[in-house]
């Protein structure tokens, strides 16, 4: 790995990117419209994790916003001209095809990343900009941090993947509340919910991402990718298979160097 953090072209001054020690950070820079999102931000996210998915040096990505803001969504500015980030007002299947592209490429592209993810949530994360926190493995907020759908209160149900991943991560009733009310969770609410991992007072929040994405960064990254696939398949497939795609996955990673070289060192730590 290069010696200092790295700072990566990403073709806007909206998102920026940091490579250091195998973490990649993705800051949203629109701190004057609450890091919300742009055509040229969102087409700059994806292109981002397109590139870290290939990219051996990246072993970890983390995504935080500029300013004192997460990300607030859709643009209230844009929506209060009757405009839209999609395309014309009166050409709603060129809107529609854009709009899903860009959830596609950004919340839906973070939950399926094989590479480990972590939201540093800075600040208020509301409607798309909440889903692109829960889209996240783990997600760390600062104390004054708010969460909020904020859809109906737009007239508006929900969009980037917000609904199923609520539902996934707190169950339909509190999902459903949640996206009707529009209810506001301060991040403690929200971590006893367990929609975030961890909470933090605000100061210590760069701190505590960094060790923590280092930390991810130290592992195995195969181990890893076995980790969150293991977890992906116990959704969708019964206990009998999922245990068995974990024998298949810990055969292979009995076979690596890095599983040796690890059982190494927790012998010398023991005293072995």
């Amino acid at each position: 790995m290069a010696d200092g953090p790295q700072q990566l072209t990403t073709g806007t001054d909206e998102l920026l990117a940091t490579l250091d020690e195998g973490v990649l950070t993705l800051t949203l820079n629109r701190p004057g419209s609450r890091n919300a999102y742009s055509l040229a931000l969102l087409d700059a996210l994806g292109a981002a994790l397109d590139s870290a998915d290939g990219d051996e040096r990246v072993r970890v990505v983390v995504v935080t916003g500029a300013g004192e803001s997460f990300c607030a969504g859709g643009d209230v500015k844009v929506m209060a001209r009757g405009e839209s980030l999609f395309g014309p007002a009166d050409d709603v299947e060129a809107r529609r095809t854009r709009h899903a592209g860009a959830q596609r490429a950004t919340t839906v592209r973070l939950a399926e990343f094989a590479k480990p993810t972590l939201a540093l949530v800075n600040g208020p994360a509301v409607g798309a900009g909440l889903a692109l926190a829960l889209a996240c493995d783990l997600r760390v907020a600062a104390e004054s941090a708010v969460l909020r759908t904020g859809f109906t209160r737009a007239g508006l149900a929900g969009d980037f993947g917000c609904s199923w991943l609520l539902t996934r991560l707190v169950g339909p009733a509190r999902a459903t509340e949640l996206l009707l009310t529009s209810r506001a969770l301060t991040a403690a609410d929200a971590r006893d919910w367990g929609l975030l991992t961890d909470v933090v007072p605000d100061a210590e929040l760069a701190e505590r991402g960094t060790d923590l994405a280092r930390a991810l960064a130290g592992i195995s990254p195969l181990a890893l990718r076995a980790v969150k696939e293991n977890v992906a398949r116990a959704l969708t497939h019964g206990l009998a298979e999922s245990a068995d795609a974990e024998v298949d996955w810990h055969v292979r990673l009995v076979d690596t160097p890095q599983h040796r070289a690890a059982v190494a060192a927790l012998n010398v730590r023991n005293g072995r």
